[in-house]
């Protein structure tokens, strides 16, 4: 998954504006926040091993690792940007959509419900768009302490990356199956995400 430009466009828009920055990173978290919230309601206690665990505990440590960074670096703003509930409705959006989709998808393709499976997709897909923004996120930083949070994010992410690949191979009815309809869905809400997220910039009358 290439980066795409309007993500590029975007990181550069957003880095140099404190204020921006504070937004994007709250919206970071409160993505990483929306992950773990639906990977808890997704699975049943039996589904709960090794990985599944490091997984869970990692998606909320970088919720908070990221608002962490944000109030701590950017959050001395004399004029601190709101980050409200119409922020947190673009995340949950973002993967209520996508989660729907997936959900359907699966549906068509194996005739049964299997909320694992679900979840594993669904994870996979929003994965590898995590191991296409953080890295792009982290080449065009700065400052050490937003590189060195980056960093481990991106090593976490590509652990998760690497869990999820082998979990979904064990699934025979995915052999055959196309992934591309969900990255490509996943595109589209991705891309709706940042518009909106720009969006609010532009309400707040931010330059």
């Amino acid at each position: 998954m290439a980066a795409s430009p309007l993500c590029i466009d975007f990181l550069e828009e957003v880095i140099p504006s404190e204020e921006k920055h504070y937004l994007w990173l709250r919206s970071l978290s409160y993505l990483e926040y929306i992950g773990y919230r639906k990977m808890v309601k997704a699975l049943r206690y039996e589904k709960v091993n090794r990985g599944v665990y490091h997984h869970l505990t990692d998606e909320i440590q970088h919720s908070f690792m990221l608002r962490e960074l944000a109030d701590k670096k950017l959050g001395y703003l004399s004029h601190e940007p709101r980050f409200g509930s119409d922020h947190q409705e673009m995340a949950e959006n973002y993967f209520q959509d996508i989660d729907a989709f997936v959900e359907d998808w699966l549906q068509r393709m194996t005739q049964v419900k299997n909320p694992f499976l679900c979840y594993l997709l669904v994870s996979y897909v929003v994965e590898k768009r995590a191991m296409q923004v953080y890295p792009q996120y982290f080449h065009q930083l700065g400052e050490r302490a937003f590189k060195y949070t980056i960093q481990k994010i991106i090593q976490d992410e590509a652990e998760h990356l690497s869990y999820l690949e082998g979990k979904l191979r064990e699934f025979p009815a995915l052999g055959e199956a196309n992934l591309s309809e969900l990255f490509d869905f996943e595109e589209g809400r991705f891309v709706v995400f940042l518009r909106d997220l720009q969006g609010t910039f532009q309400q707040d009358g931010l330059a």
